[in-house]
Formats: structure tokens, C-alpha cells, sequence
């Protein structure tokens, strides 16, 4: 399927993922230089402390965004949709997932207008991240900062869970802005080239 840059994706598709973008990139640099107190009130007030504070209490608002984002994809009307993000579930999909993945061993990217089975999975796949991390967040922040009676067990495994996922977003991250990047500079590339042969 072809489109416009502005009409590949829908107008609240790209406002729910600029947003959801914004927030893990926000929570993934406070993650960062964070220091994880022993419990609430407990542990040296220092900005290490703030960090996890503002992490924690941040942390709410991305969850919505991220719940907000996967209820609009589901939708029948959003575009792509949520088939998009997953389209090796989708067998005529498949062998074109394979030659987009060739051709990106190859350097080249796909058309930076067209909808990509690649940049679909890549979606998809940093979504599913994000998620386990949301997931694993929420449990947290309910057991810490709300006191719902969670057992100490599942706490520490949720914790774990937010710290393992969190490691599979960052790859997901640095990767979507190396090819936004590198679609940017093509694109710019390819511009100035037309204006060349024009002259």
C-alpha cells in the first residue's frame, strides 16, 4: 500500500507514538542515573533519589499512552492498524518481510512512503518491549507507591521483568532513530539530487 508521508499513518497513530516515544525516552534516561531507595521514605535524598521519584511518578502517564496506543490500533479505523506491526503472523506478508530483511543486509532501506512489513516488525516488536515494561512498571508502582497488598515475591519478580524488558527498549530506540535518520537523510539526499537535475 502507497501513500504520502502524512497519510501512511493516521493523524492520533502518530500523535499516540510521538507521545509514547517521548515518554520512554524520558523514563529510559531517568532509569539511567536512578538509585533505587530500599523502600518509600527510606535512603539518601539526593538527585539519584529524584530521579527514581520522577521514573516512578512519570511512569503512570506512559503506561496510559501505551494503553491508549494499543486500544486506538485495534480500532477498525486506525491506519495501519494493528495487523501492521505484526505481518510475519500474515503468510503473503512473510516473503516480503524476507527481501525487505535482504535488501537491509544489502544497506538498503525500504521506501520511506511505502508501508514496510520491516519497519511494521520493528514497531511491533519495540510495542511488545514497551509494554513488558509498562506492565512490570504498573505492578511496581502499585505495590510501592499505592500499597496494594502484592506479595513480596511478585514484586521482585516484577521489578526484574521492568529491568529485562527495559534493556530490550533501548536497542529498539537508538534503532528507530538510526532509521528515521538514515529515511531523513535519503530522502533529503534524493531531494537535492532532483533539484540538480532540473537545473
Amino acid at each position: 500500500m502507497n501513500g504520502s508521508a502524512t497519510t501512511k499513518y493516521d493523524r492520533i497513530t502518530r500523535a499516540l507514538h510521538a507521545a509514547l516515544a517521548a515518554g520512554v525516552v524520558i523514563e529510559l534516561l531517568l532509569q539511567a542515573v536512578m538509585r533505587v531507595p530500599p523502600g518509600v521514605g527510606k535512603g539518601v535524598d539526593d538527585w539519584h533519589r529524584e530521579a527514581f521519584e520522577l521514573h516512578a511518578h512519570f511512569g503512570p502517564t506512559v503506561a496510559l499512552i501505551c494503553l491508549l496506543h494499543w486500544l486506538w490500533i485495534c480500532l477498525p479505523w486506525s491506519h495501519p492498524g494493528v495487523a501492521y506491526l505484526f505481518p510475519w503472523r500474515q503468510r503473503e506478508k512473510r516473503a516480503h518481510l524476507h527481501r525487505e530483511l535482504k535488501d537491509l543486509f544489502r544497506l538498503r532501506l525500504p521506501p520511506p512512503r511505502e508501508l514496510s512489513p520491516l519497519v511494521g516488525t520493528v514497531h511491533g516488536l519495540g510495542l511488545l518491549a514497551v509494554t513488558g515494561t509498562v506492565i512490570g512498571g504498573s505492578v511496581s508502582y502499585l505495590g510501592y507507591y499505592m500499597g496494594v497488598p502484592i506479595p513480596q515475591k511478585v514484586l521482585h519478580w516484577a521489578a526484574l521483568e521492568l529491568i529485562t524488558m527495559s534493556w530490550f527498549v533501548w536497542p529498539f530506540v537508538i534503532g528507530h532513530t538510526a532509521m528515521a535518520a538514515a529515511h531523513w537523510l535519503s530522502s533529503r539526499l534524493h531531494t537535492s539530487s532532483v533539484f540538480r537535475l532540473e537545473e
